[in-house]
């Protein structure tokens, strides 16, 4: 009786493992992008924006660059108003790779601190992106980008 739980529990396992393999290839292509691209309308920008492309808008020379260009250009102010351990940006890469449309998620202009306000600047003063496309055809992509001090 046993040996049988333990058979049972095993086929269990392997079913499951299967069907997120199966699930997992289903959303991806060879190359590793994804095939559904998922939009949604921004009433501000009054356009579609996507969050989940086939290829991800990417910054010059990476993740690494992205951050050198953060680090070279933030200056952390003298007078904060509190500390604050992550700042998470939002905004926009469009279809020329330009960033558009920063803000803090979850915070009102009125609620921004000093380190908030800076991090938005040096994002307002970030060179074009290389932009995200949809099977192939450049689209504008909503980004989060935590940034942890």
């Amino acid at each position: 009786m046993l040996k049988r739980k333990k058979m049972n529990k095993l086929i269990i396992l392997s079913v499951f493992q299967f069907g997120m393999l199966w699930s997992c290839h289903a959303q991806h292509r060879v190359d590793g992008t994804i095939q559904n691209c998922s939009q949604e309308y921004d009433s501000t920008l009054r356009h579609l924006v996507y969050s989940n492309v086939s290829r991800m808008p990417e910054f010059d020379k990476g993740e690494i660059g992205l951050l050198r260009f953060f680090k070279a250009n933030f200056r952390y102010p003298e007078k904060q108003d509190f500390f604050q351990g992550s700042i998470n940006l939002v905004f926009i890469v469009d279809t020329n790779g330009r960033v558009k449309d920063g803000h803090i998620l979850k915070k009102s202009n009125t609620e921004l601190t000093l380190l908030d306000k800076e991090a938005l600047r040096v994002l307002s003063i970030m060179p074009r992106w290389k932009a995200g496309s949809c099977e192939g055809q450049k689209v504008p992509v909503r980004m989060f980008w935590p940034v942890k001090f």
